[in-house]
């Protein structure tokens, strides 16, 4: 990565732990569990599967009535985070600036109005489909309410790419700084949970689908459901006295091409999939530090986003300079990594 290095000035976060970093930060010191349940129906009946949910009814003080009725929940949990992000930078909503961007990360889209859009045509034999389940079912459809909500007029995309959708999607943001195309950009990870998703979990994991989450049980599967949004706002600005650190390297590699600097703590993507296990040890071996903030926010496509986010918020608590490296991996070998430099005394601690 050339420079300058993305400053990050700016965290939102919003998950089964609850809103805000130190929310987040709480649920990392008891322990974060599920405060939810998706009920699925099986061949032995319908059961509750354990998952980590959003509250979403905060996003009322921040979306006007009438455009709140038009927005599905994946874009009030994509306002929610990016509301934070922005308050967190002392930035004022909206925005109204055509100078910066906007990318959306997200592993399964907005799902939920998929499916739904798909039970209407079903159900209505295809006549009369509802055109609100239609628009809110594409999976830009969190970054269009948003740029409405922030009255952005800058570049903004959305990016789905499952587990590499983080990474991919930082990378543009990275590309936009460099080219000068903007002078910040809002990035999120968005991912909900779904009726359809608690149906796969039950016919692929069975009783392996309720936790609890152990990310080091490299032998078991133990993912639970997750959903929520991390956003960061990131400036190429060389004054940057306020921000958390800065965005080092970026790298979408495979995962045993990947080595982890030896001042750096391994931050690991693994979220209770066995299938990623392999790769995810291999990294937990070569590493001297290493976390795992899986347990905090569940398992979900754009946790890598969480995990960066988590960190900084670590860091700055503790009033200490530190090094990360964030891995994300899939099943098909690939890695993503995020390595971030946070420096101590940001703001108050100075």
């Amino acid at each position: 990565m050339t420079e300058p290095h993305p400053a990050i000035i700016g965290i939102g976060l919003v998950g089964g732990f609850g809103l805000g970093k130190q929310a987040a930060i709480e649920a990392l010191r008891v322990g974060g569990k599920p405060n939810g349940t998706v009920p699925v129906m099986s061949p032995l009946g319908q059961r509750q599967l354990p998952a980590y949910q959003v509250d979403t009814s905060p996003v009322s003080r921040i979306v006007a009535p009438a455009a709140l009725r038009r927005m599905n929940r994946f874009a009030k949990i994509a306002v929610l985070g990016a509301s934070l992000a922005l308050k967190d930078a002392g930035w004022n909503i909206p925005l109204k600036r055509d100078d910066v961007g906007l990318v959306i990360a997200s592993g399964y889209g907005a799902s939920k109005s998929t499916f739904d859009f798909l039970d209407s045509m079903i159900n209505g034999e295809g006549q009369f489909p509802s055109p609100t389940l239609f628009s809110n079912s594409v999976h830009s459809s969190a970054a269009s309410h948003l740029s409405i909500v922030l009255e952005l007029g800058g570049p903004c995309l959305t990016v789905s790419q499952f587990e590499m959708s983080t990474i991919s999607a930082l990378l543009t943001a990275h590309q936009w700084l460099q080219d000068g195309c903007v002078e910040a950009v809002l990035f999120g990870a968005v991912d909900e949970v779904c009726p359809v998703l608690g149906y796969c979990y039950d016919c692929f994991f069975e009783a392996n689908a309720c936790g609890p989450m152990e990310p080091f049980a490299w032998d078991r599967q133990t993912a639970v459901m997750g959903e929520g949004a991390a956003f960061l706002l990131l400036t190429r600005r060389t004054d940057t006295s306020n921000a958390y650190g800065h965005v080092d390297r970026l790298a979408w590699t495979r995962s045993q091409d990947v080595t982890v600097p030896e001042d750096s703590l391994l931050v690991l993507g693994a979220d209770g999939h066995t299938c990623c296990a392999a790769d995810y040890r291999r990294l937990s071996e070569a590493a001297a530090t290493q976390a795992a903030y899986t347990p905090v926010y569940g398992s979900l496509p754009g946790g890598q986003a969480f995990d960066v986010a988590i960190a900084a918020a670590v860091a700055e608590q503790d009033s200490s300079g530190s090094r990360i490296c964030s891995a994300k991996c899939d099943a098909n070998g690939n890695c993503g990594v995020i390595e971030c430099t946070f420096d101590p005394g940001r703001r108050g601690h100075a």
